[in-house]
Parts: C-alpha cells; structure tokens; sequence
C-alpha cells in the first residue's frame, strides 16, 4: 500500500520570496557555518537516499536535478511534501538509516574549505556550525573531516530545535550574538538568520536556485571572494 499524499508532487518549486534584507558592517563574529551546500557537497548522497525513500514509500521521484532543492531544511521538512503525515516519522527514521549506512559515502568537503577554515582560525574568528542535520550527525562529520578544531560549537537539529532559525537561536545563545554572520547557501539560512536579526552571506557554489540570492546581505562566488569580505576588516574582538 502506498504511504503517499493523495497528490504527491511531481516536480519540486523553489517558492521563495526574500523580505528586507539584514545587513551590517564587519567584522562580524561568530561565523555561524551551514553543512551541506556550504562546507559539505552532499548532494549525490543526499538524493540518492530521498530517492530510496519516496520509492519505497511508492512515491514517484521527481528528477535528481529538482530533488537538489530539498537539500537544506530537515529532512521531515523535505518528505512531507510526499509522505502522507501518518507514514511521516517512518519515513524519516528510514531516511536516517540510509545515513547510517551510507557513512561518508558519496559526500566530500568541498575543496577550499579546510584552508579556508584554517586562515579564518588563524585570524582569530570564532566560527561554529549551525545546520539543520542531527545534531550527532553533525558531530561525526565534523571530526571525520577533521574541522572540529576550527570550531567553537556545533549546533543541529534535536528534539527541541525543529528548523534552521533554532539552531541558530541556541548558537547564539551559546556563543553570544556580538556581531554574528551566518554562511550558507539557501534561503533556509536567510530565513533562519534573518528570525535571530543577524545578516548573512550564501555561497554560490552550493544548492540554491537564483532566485534565493536576492535574500543575503552578499554573496561569494568562491572561497577567494569569501576571504576577501571577510577579512577586510579583520581586527577581531
């Protein structure tokens, strides 16, 4: 029996609309880093794994192409546009025994960014990590690729932080708010960053559609341009 919605959808729409943008002036600290699309190219992972799950709930995916836009928000988010509600929390423990499986599998940093974590840490930038992943999954990747050291605190999901704008809630909460910079790649941080008043930067080498830009304060190319915005006023506190 099929655990579908009554009317899956067949492609997936990037429905967005940026409110005011936030900005302010560096430095900025803490650094608050996203994963996925940001330090880690998980995206060969990731849909493969959404892909097992809708078949096996007898849904019908929508291509690879399209399914990169659910990278970002929480895995439920991402499935219940699909699942039918009462076949939501299976779904998500499948998914997450995908995860399990499939350790390292399929997913890398992205290639400039443990130097570009290293000079930041040298700088003197506090940085931590705030994703929508688990947070123990957040953890073991950290120190499977050997960035933990860079970071004061790493911040995901649990049962009480349900979507992006929590998990930078108790970032900040944890670290102090001073002059905080959020670094990710979808408008699921814009959003979440922009609920806890701070300004952020999405790369453009990650998973968004183009219409997600016009919600950041800026936006970087590469790491060299990260660097340069970054670092142009470095005298940090």
């Amino acid at each position: 029996m099929s655990a579908a919605n009554p009317t899956p959808p067949t492609t997936v729409e990037v429905d967005y609309t940026p409110g005011p943008v936030i900005s302010t002036a560096g430095p900025w600290t803490p650094l608050l880093w996203d994963m996925d699309g940001t330090l880690l190219d998980s995206a060969v992972a990731i849909v493969r794994r959404l892909t097992e799950v809708l078949l096996h709930f007898g849904v019908t995916p929508p291509p690879a192409e399209q399914l990169r836009y659910l990278i970002g928000p929480p895995t439920g988010t991402s499935l219940q546009r699909f699942i039918a509600p009462e076949h939501l929390d299976e779904s998500r423990a499948y998914y997450r025994s995908l995860a399990e499986r499939d350790g390292l599998k399929d997913q890398h940093l992205f290639p400039w960014i443990f130097s570009t974590l290293k000079t930041l840490h040298e700088a003197g930038f506090p940085m931590a990590v705030a994703t929508s992943k688990p947070q123990h999954e957040a953890e073991r990747l950290c120190q499977a690729y050997g960035m933990a050291e860079y970071f004061s605190g790493i911040f995901g999901g649990n049962e009480k932080r349900h979507d992006k704008a929590a998990v930078i809630a108790e970032a900040l909460e944890q670290l102090g708010k001073k002059n905080a910079l959020m670094i990710g790649d979808r408008f699921y941080d814009t959003e979440g960053a922009a609920l806890n008043g701070i300004p952020t930067v999405l790369v453009r080498w990650g998973y968004a559609h183009e219409k997600e830009f016009a919600g950041a304060m800026a936006t970087v190319a590469n790491a060299e341009e990260l660097l340069n915005l970054l670092m142009q006023n470095n005298e940090v506190a």
